[in-house]
């Protein structure tokens, strides 16, 4: 057996030296250095803006321009496609950066390497036509194999068992089917069972599935083939696996499986942040088969210090900290542009009465026009988020858990365009997701992209689109589909330049006069089977989405959907609202935290942790853990200024409210009541 040292090139100071000069780094402390340098199998436990994507690339860099073998390569796999993308936004015209994006080298995500090198395989050498891998799309495909009244009775029956039809799940190479990992509730003779056992196998033989199903496929090859680990550890023998700490238990103990961290053979450096593990769905749970960070500390590095902000908001956040970070606590040693803050940029908490969120948006927008200039407006993002974001209209004002969600802050929110990896329910929220692309970086490659992600999931709908998933990028495969249909392909430009170009309003009456080259286009894309009705429904106008109440926007200078404007005489700021999961690796300039309801309003829990009288996870108690990742995330996005939204109820009676609005002061809070849209500041 080969040992991984003698596989893995050896990085010197001089190495740090080049990339540092390539990608324009600054000073590259000892934690990050020991980082770059290490050719061991170890977890990197690395704090909000500390850089680790950056350092990743920067490791890979080195890595690229030292290695010579020319079949093995470097296996790097996240949940997003963030470290592919910072490679080439940074390193795209150079030669190292060419290197890693191609053979032998895989970068992309958990998803992607196991459809690739373990689910498809297994698929295909077991008969199952070319798949295509949605949920919404397999949920569809099911519900299309039952009658009308079949379909009742099974979703009626789970609702029944707080439940639904789109949680079904295969769980077994046999096709045996559960509901996200909790035993369907009736037994096999019930109709509702073998309504759902026919949907499930039908769609199954017809390549349609979930996204976690193609963990079982994978399995499947793993135990057919149980030297498959040994035969992708020859291909692989450096595998850097980014944000461990939002790994599953399913992705985790299947990494394990492939990559086993006891192995001389491989090295396997895992990188995270244990107090940022947040996840989408509530049955989501870290994994726990191989936990991180690993319990030796000589398998461990550390990397406390952030560059993303200041020690002010290091030291309000740093409370938050499930796991206390380093032995001195969070340590802020940014931002680059802190000589740009105005004297009077002072963290702040708008308290506002508990029926009545109405001017809380204005309240902050026009505490950030204060204290910041516009030049440093221009250049930085401001936004509002909070834990809970799906729409709940069954908790109107004066509802105890109100307010229990971030549209009940602004009505004009949509959450489903919001998520940091939107599925949008419909193709329309796809193109306000472009146009919203387009709006926040400059460039319509974003927007681009995102309308071919919106046509290519509704081919799935109607027909066999599946060849079109293994594309890496979504409108390369749109033009290559298109490439012998010049009328067609023609249609799909005009589409592109019709909204991102020209920018023509989106409205119910211009998308009506859309719908015959949509249905051209996608059709194209199918190869076989092609039924547009089956996409009725996404290819509708949503006439229930809150955001297309508004005026449509009519140029990239004009506010887009989720971000809500605030004006204070001749100048305004646009606040972008999202929930705490869309932002996370982001940075912003300001961030306010918005009080919202999951089993108890978010800040009457995090109460004793802003008043200094619990830290960490001491005295946590259940539910809290999760609210302590929440805020924690939240409070270190932005680089200069945070903000809380807290309902007055949670401070109690009057002289609890004077006693605890002295105590936040003294901790470095401006506390203020929200009065008609404006901050009215104590003390």
């Amino acid at each position: 057996m080969v040992d991984s040292i003698d596989l893995v090139p050896e990085i010197t100071d001089e190495d740090i030296e080049w990339v540092a000069g390539l990608m324009g780094l600054d000073d590259i402390d000892e934690p990050r250095r020991a980082f770059l340098m290490s050719r061991s199998t170890h977890d990197v436990a690395a704090c909000p803006g500390s850089g680790k994507t950056t350092l990743i690339v920067a490791k890979l860099a080195i890595l690229a321009r030292k290695w010579r073998h020319r079949t093995k390569g470097i296996c790097v796999l996240s949940h997003t496609n963030v470290a592919r993308e910072e490679i080439q936004h940074r390193l795209g015209s150079t030669v190292v950066g060419q290197r890693l994006l191609g053979y032998p080298h895989f970068i992309d995500t958990i998803h992607g390497f196991v459809n690739r090198f373990l689910a498809l395989p297994w698929l295909n050498s077991n008969g199952y036509p070319s798949p295509t891998i949605d949920d919404a799309v397999a949920t569809a495909h099911r519900r299309g194999t039952l009658t009308v009244q079949e379909y009742e009775v099974v979703d009626s029956y789970l609702r029944k068992k707080f439940s639904s039809f789109e949680r079904l799940r295969i769980c077994g190479r046999d096709l045996s089917f559960d509901l996200g990992g909790k035993p369907f509730p009736s037994g096999p003779n019930a109709p509702s069972f073998k309504f759902a056992k026919r949907a499930v196998e039908t769609s199954a033989r017809a390549g349609y599935f979930c996204y976690d199903e193609m963990f079982v496929w994978s399995r499947a090859l793993i135990d057919d083939f149980p030297d498959l680990p040994t035969w992708l550890i020859h291909r692989f023998p450096l595998v850097i696996l980014d944000e461990m700490q939002d790994t599953s238990d399913l992705q985790g103990a299947l990494l394990h499986a492939v990559f086993p961290r006891d192995r001389q053979d491989v090295v396997i450096q895992r990188v995270g942040d244990p107090n940022q593990a947040i996840f989408d769905g509530p049955d989501l749970e870290a994994g726990q088969q191989d936990p991180f960070p690993d319990a030796a500390p000589e398998r461990c590095l550390g990397i406390p210090s952030s560059r993303r902000f200041g020690p002010r908001i290091a030291a309000l956040a740093s409370p938050f900290a499930v796991t206390p970070v380093g032995t001195e606590g969070l340590h802020g040693v940014g931002p680059k542009s802190a000589r740009d803050i105005a004297a009077d940029c002072r963290h702040a908490i708008f308290v506002f009465p508990d029926n009545n969120t109405s001017g809380v948006l204005d309240a902050y927008g026009k505490h950030v026009l204060t204290a910041f200039d516009d030049t440093l407006l221009e250049r930085g993002v401001v936004t509002a988020v909070g834990a809970v974001h799906q729409d709940a209209p069954d908790t109107p004002p004066g509802h105890a858990h109100h307010p229990k969600t971030v549209p009940h802050y602004w009505s004009g929110y949509t959450a489903d365009i919001a998520r940091k990896e939107p599925q949008p329910r419909s193709l329309v929220q796809y193109i306000r997701a472009a146009q919203a692309a387009v709006r926040d970086s400059g460039e319509l490659a974003p927007g681009v992209e995102k309308i071919a992600s919106g046509l290519t999931r509704l081919a799935g709908f109607i027909g066999d689109a599946g060849h079109l998933k293994r594309k890496p990028r979504s409108h390369r495969a749109v033009v290559e589909a298109l490439r012998l249909a010049p009328a067609t392909l023609a249609a799909y430009r005009a589409l592109i330049a019709t909204y991102l170009i020209d920018w023509t309003p989106l409205t119910e009456e211009t998308w009506g006069a859309m719908r015959d080259p949509l249905s051209m286009i996608v059709g194209a894309l199918c190869i076989d089977v092609v039924a547009i009705g089956k996409g009725a429904n996404f290819l509708a106008w949503p006439g229930d989405d809150p955001s297309l109440a508004s005026e449509p926007a009519d140029s990239p200078d004009a506010a887009g959907a989720n971000i809500f404007r605030v004006a204070d005489g001749d100048r305004h700021i646009d606040i972008h609202l999202g929930s705490i999961h869309s932002v996370k690796g982001q940075s912003h300039l300001a961030t306010m935290v918005l009080s919202t309801y999951w089993h108890a309003h978010s800040f009457k829990q995090m109460l004793p942790w802003l008043l200094g009288t619990k830290i960490n996870q001491n005295g946590a108690k259940i539910h809290d853990t999760k609210r302590l990742q929440q805020t924690y995330v939240a409070m270190t996005r932005p680089t200069h200024l945070i903000c809380l939204a807290i309902p007055r109820s949670v401070f109690g009676a009057a002289n609890s409210y004077e006693e605890h609005a002295a105590i936040l002061a003294g901790r470095g809070w401006l506390v203020g009541d929200v009065v008609d849209g404006v901050a009215v500041w104590r003390g």
